[in-house]
């Protein structure tokens, strides 16, 4: 136990209904950090009962893909039309399951619905699932097509240049398996889906989601169109600027342009919205709440997965109730952390590296 860690036990065995933000104020550090401190408590067993844990008992239901990613790199500059010479690795990805895991790395209970086939790499998606924490046992397992795929690849700075996913076992995730699940909804604090699930599937699921709270990950240009309809459902939206130009018919090259463009998606009724502006920073806006967040990271590996350690940033802030200001910057040190490492997650993601990634980081937040 660290002496923080201890620090924050002592006041809670003092006042087992003390709020985290009074925790926060007392302890003068963010309410984010008193939040992974006590999840860190939780998982070492420290805390347990109902009086305070309550609080804590915040469920994610994470809708979406899952899948083998192979990531191609070159040694040199990327040639198109030739065989370059570099690296190629395998991991575990897709949206939805990174997001999903990095929740868990968070201490947040997740529930990850997906499709996986009856193969050795559904296993071991299924497996390793299971071993950081997440709820598998709602995954559909079938044998009608294999566990999808995601092949990309990088060039000499480690940005995607292209990329292509076999994702065809995500469509049995139709409405009518959905409706078998549908009692899962009521559970949730949050839903998340991303992209990949087809456009009936994220219809049925903001139709049933009632009250609860939906956030969305557009993945792709080529997906994005799957929410056009149901925009005014959705609380969090986190698209980059691509695909905000794709799903509101405009240019974002100037700030104006993109101020212009969280403007209309708050109008079509989104809360919230997030967007990833590259090496730019990410823009957000609210009701009451309009900046960008910019910052450089000082160790720079691979792009993949910044974005999904982001949105489960966001989702993380929210669960906890930290202010918007707050949760930007969170979500945006779990994006430095995983920048910093050549794996789709980092594989020391966790509330504690992040806040490290926070301190160590020096962000700039313009406000409008």
């Amino acid at each position: 136990m660290t002496s923080r860690e201890k620090e924050i036990l002592n006041r809670i065995k003092e006042n087992p209904l003390i709020s985290q933000q009074k925790l926060a104020d007392q302890l003068k550090i963010n309410r984010s950090s008193v939040a992974v401190h006590i999840g860190n408590l939780m998982k070492k067993g420290y805390i347990k009962g109902k009086g305070y844990i309550v609080e804590e008992e915040k469920k994610a239901l994470i809708i979406g893909g899952a899948n083998i990613d192979l990531e191609g790199s070159p040694c040199q500059e990327l040639k198109f039309y030739d065989s370059n010479p570099g690296r190629i690795e395998t991991s575990q990805g897709g949206v939805g399951r990174n997001i999903a895991e990095n929740l868990a790395r968070l201490s947040i209970p997740v529930r990850f619905l997906t499709a996986l086939g009856e193969d050795l790499y559904g296993e071991k998606i299924f497996k390793e699932g299971q071993r950081q924490g997440m709820d598998m046992d709602h995954v559909l397992r079938s044998g009608e097509y294999p566990t999808s795929m995601y092949l990309s690849l990088m060039d000499e700075k480690n940005d995607m240049r292209a990329a292509i996913s076999q994702m065809d076992i995500l469509t049995l995730m139709d409405p009518n398996w959905l409706k078998k699940k549908k009692f899962l909804f009521k559970d949730a604090s949050v839903i998340c889906i991303d992209g990949n699930l087809t456009k009936e599937a994220v219809d049925y699921i903001v139709k049933e989601a009632g009250e609860t709270p939906i956030f969305a990950d557009p993945v792709s240009t080529s997906k994005i169109q799957v929410f056009e309809d149901v925009l005014e459902k959705i609380h969090t939206f986190k698209p980059n600027r691509r695909e905000a130009e794709k799903l509101l018919g405009m240019t974002l090259n100037t700030l104006d342009q993109v101020r212009k463009a969280g403007e209309r998606f708050l109008d079509k009724g989104i809360s919230h919205i997030y967007i990833s502006l590259g090496e730019d920073g990410v823009y957000t806006r609210s009701k009451d709440f309009e900046a960008v967040i910019t910052g450089k990271p000082p160790i720079f590996n691979s792009a993949t997965g910044a974005g999904d350690a982001f949105m489960a940033g966001v989702i993380y802030g929210f669960l906890q109730k930290t202010t918007t200001e707050e949760t930007l910057k969170f979500a945006m040190g779990a994006a430095f952390k995983t920048l910093s490492s050549e794996h789709t997650i980092h594989p020391n993601f966790s509330g504690e590296e992040v806040i490290k990634s926070l301190n160590s980081n020096e962000f700039i937040i313009t406000y409008f």
